[in-house]
């Protein structure tokens, strides 16, 4: 990788290069950092309204929505008929068994079967995998499907020449990783204003940065498409503007490629305007009022696919992989040789 310099536009920085190297410490605004410790990752503002301090470069912008009146089940089909349609060869899937994966995984089933070309599927997965989903594995993919077990590290399975696809974006779709303890115990549905200040105290351990924080963020929560009033609209929102490149670009970067091969060999399933666009017009299908509701549009398409009522009812969003990448001599990916990158989320 070329040493990236802060006068030089950036697609992404990783959260420890982001507070490790002093080119970005001594450039970047002193509340920008203290609000990437807040949300335990590096912020690239979509919006272009944060003073950041770093000369960020956006890939994706934040789409208009006027006349989108496609459904859930529409975009899946659409998404993956755009992914089948780039290529003609094999496509390897990263499951984890999690909801993101697998709405990705059913999406290309339903859609490689319907031109009998099932047979470019390849499954990676892991002993994890399976026990996170069992039932899917035994009835859908174990002796019926090409799979391939991770032995090693996930790097040592994803390769220049083929076609990756990643379930990532699910969260900045629906949510954020934030928001179990605060859904369980209601603090989710309040005025975020009256519930923000004790939340970032909370997880910094002080709260001395805490209204900076919020003073600092708040210009950019204009920006929205939406009105942002409860805690759980404004982690949405943050989630889905801040945090959405930083998802992009972990896994591409950490096997050393850069932005241009999004979408053109390495495809993020939720990635793409029509479900930012649906997530925009449809903030009200994400969540009824109990966690175990969290993703349940996206739940229920996987039982119309495979009756599991356990899982349709009951299966709950983990928390994710916070850090994809470490550096070492080179950027690479942890190793998850013995539990598949800490039971990877990053690919629900």
């Amino acid at each position: 990788m070329p040493l990236l310099t802060p006068n030089k536009n950036i697609h992404y920085i990783s959260k420890k290069k982001l507070f490790s190297n002093r080119i970005w410490t001594k450039n970047a605004n002193p509340i920008y950092l203290k609000s990437c410790l807040f949300f335990g990752t590096t912020l690239i503002d979509r919006t272009n309204t944060l003073d950041t301090g770093i000369n960020f470069s956006i890939i994706d912008s934040i789409p208009i929505t006027s006349g989108f009146s496609l459904s859930f089940e529409e975009l899946c089909n659409e998404r993956a008929k755009e992914i089948i349609n780039t290529t003609n060869s094999k496509i390897k899937i990263l499951w984890s068994g999690g909801i993101d994966s697998t709405v990705a995984l059913v999406s290309l089933i339903n859609n490689l079967k319907e031109i009998n070309e099932i047979d470019r599927l390849k499954i990676v997965l892991s002993k994890e995998s399976i026990l996170e989903y069992p039932t899917f594995y035994q009835k859908i993919i174990k002796d019926q499907l090409d799979v391939e077990f991770i032995q090693t590290t996930i790097l040592n399975h994803i390769h220049s020449h083929e076609v990756i696809v990643t379930g990532e974006h699910g969260d900045q779709i629906f949510g954020s990783d934030k928001l179990k303890h605060t859904i369980i115990t209601k603090e989710a549905f309040r005025p975020y204003e009256e519930i923000l200040e004790f939340i970032i105290s909370r997880k910094l351990g002080t709260d001395k940065f805490s209204a900076s924080i919020i003073d600092f963020i708040e210009p950019q929560l204009k920006k929205s498409p939406i009105k942002i009033i409860t805690l759980y609209d404004y982690l949405w929102w943050l989630n889905f503007s801040l945090k959405w490149q930083t998802v992009s670009m972990r896994l591409v970067h950490g096997i050393n490629r850069t932005a241009i091969d999004l979408e053109s060999n390495v495809f993020h399933f939720f990635k793409s305007d029509g479900f930012q666009k649906w997530s925009i017009s449809n903030h009200s299908s994400k969540i009824k009022n109990e966690w175990k509701s969290y993703k349940y549009v996206a739940k229920e398409y996987i039982y119309k696919f495979h009756k599991d009522e356990n899982y349709l009812i009951n299966k709950e969003k983990e928390q994710s992989l916070k850090e994809v990448l470490v550096t070492k001599t080179n950027f690479s990916l942890l190793n998850y040789s013995k539990n598949w990158m800490n039971r990877v989320k990053s690919y629900r």
